[in-house]
């Protein structure tokens, strides 16, 4: 199934219909002064440090992958997440913690620093960033870091802000969506830093039609709050025009056919709330303005497909630039309602030959051998590899036909033929898998991912939910790392 970028984003609308499913990835040290008492921290050793479990060492045609306890979980029902990114283009790491207990939400937020690559670190410190502390008249707030890297041309590391407000409380608010009644608004905001991270510019709000800016003193204006919404990726990329691109889930206008019109009134509430609405993809190009000490934005018209294809729309983008210099743009959908055997998820993909500013016809992301595969609703991710220079994408395939979200296993690594594009089959290399102990619902997602800058080795971090019996949310942190054959 394909469908040209013809749709417009709809002045005012809901969220995308993608929810939060990724958000225990990725955190945010916004309050400055937290962050520069913990500079003046002394550095410590590393705690928690990882415990070497020999039993989970696996090989395959990429590399060797070990398996390590990086954060035990604390209690049962609570599973620690962990999310570790450089900043700047030096050794500096910040690493951010939280509990989770509850779908979709993070709390008691903390924050830690190495200035040598995680050897040491500066003690953890808790941070104002989450639903446990930002409150307002009775709504709720959280602010958690999406994506950062350094730009080269501007000389900046760039981070972006994804920005949640609750019309009421958080848990009980989420609780409802799933009922089908929405009351929480996405916003994705930018902001730089000269010093690596030590100190930042002012947000500066994504846009893609007129409306409120966000106001500290009024989180509620409805002029705010219905304008503007968006669900940003995880990852920024460098193009090597010099440009920096952003593609971000949001609301496309779509008149539904007579056969979409069926499915609706068949989906979950949640999955396709508003008539005539799907959840699409558009990509922020962003160019660096020297005189003015900030970026220049402009987005492509939307990528999207019917709700027969996706019932949730698609979301969690990420871009790769390809050898010839073409983006690859590649998207989670979801089957959520649909029959599975006829409808068997799959990864979307788009691709651009001019940059990012228009994308093909959204079709499935295949092997190389032109087979299709199953996957999940879940998240994706691509790196390039500073040591083999090839490129690589890591997510859940499963081996049935997945259902909505799930199953969340295995998780795997492949090279991606840069040419056709599409991933390498011989080259699966399964990153964690589902075991004898592990519940029927254990998720491979959800992942923090980078290179380290010493070794070249992917290091990836993971909260395996679902792996102990007695609750989704008893799990512990594990440290992945791969070393390239």
């Amino acid at each position: 199934m394909i469908l040209k970028s013809n749709g417009k984003c709809r002045r005012t609308h809901p969220n995308p219909t993608i929810l939060c499913q990724a958000i225990t990835i990725v955190f945010l040290a916004s309050a400055i002064s937290g962050a520069m008492a913990q500079e003046s921290a002394k550095p410590t050793n590393i705690e928690n440090k990882a415990q070497i479990d020999t039993t989970k060492h696996s090989d395959g045609p990429i590399g060797s992958v070990t398996r390590e306890i990086y954060i035990a979980s604390p209690r049962p029902g609570v599973a620690p997440v962990v999310s570790v990114q450089y900043l700047g283009q030096g050794l500096r790491r910040r690493e951010s913690r939280g509990a989770q207990g509850k779908s979709d939400l993070a709390e008691k937020m903390q924050v830690r620093f190495s200035e040598d690559n995680g050897r040491t670190w500066t003690p953890l410190a808790p941070l104002a960033t989450g639903t446990d502390s930002l409150q307002q008249n009775g709504n709720t707030r959280e602010d958690l870091s999406f994506a950062v890297n350094f730009d080269p041309v501007s000389q900046r590391t760039v981070e972006m802000v994804f920005q949640r407000i609750f019309l009421g409380d958080a848990a009980a608010v989420l609780k409802q969506y799933w009922q089908g009644d929405k009351k929480f608004h996405d916003h994705m905001m930018c902001r730089v830093s000269s010093d690596n991270g030590q100190t930042w510019s002012e947000q500066r709000q994504l846009t893609y039609e007129p409306g409120a800016v966000f106001d500290p003193k009024n989180w509620a204006n409805p002029a705010f709050l219905h304008s503007n919404e968006m669900y940003g990726s995880y990852d920024i990329t460098l193009l090597r025009n010099g440009q920096i691109a952003y593609p971000v889930s949001l609301t496309v206008s779509h008149p539904d056919d007579a056969e979409d019109q069926k499915i609706r009134a068949k989906v979950p509430k949640y999955a396709s709330p508003v008539l005539g609405l799907v959840g699409g993809v558009s990509c922020f190009l962003g160019k660096w303005n020297k005189e003015k000490n900030e970026y220049n934005w402009i987005h492509s018209q939307p990528v999207f497909v019917p709700i027969r294809v996706s019932t949730r729309g698609l979301g969690e983008p990420v871009i790769a630039e390809l050898k010839d210099g073409n983006l690859l743009l590649e998207m989670r959908g979801s089957n959520d309602g649909l029959d599975t055997l006829k409808n068997p998820g799959r990864r979307w993909i788009s691709v651009s030959k001019d940059a990012g500013k228009t994308w093909s016809s959204v079709t499935d992301l295949r092997y190389d051998t032109g087979e299709q595969f199953y996957a999940p609703s879940s998240l994706a991710k691509f790196i390039r590899s500073r040591k083999t220079g090839k490129l690589y994408w890591l997510g859940n395939i499963n081996r049935e036909p997945s259902k909505g979200d799930h199953p969340r296993y295995p998780l795997y690594i492949a090279e991606v033929d840069e040419n056709i594009p599409a991933l390498k089959k011989s080259t699966l290399t399964v990153i964690d898998d589902r075991s004898p102990e592990d519940t029927a619902r254990v998720q491979f997602s959800n992942f923090s991912l980078l290179e380290n800058r010493e070794t070249l080795d992917l290091e990836i971090y993971l909260s395996r939910f679902g792996e102990k019996p007695d609750h989704t949310f008893s799990a512990n942190a594990y440290k992945y790392t791969l070393t390239f054959h």
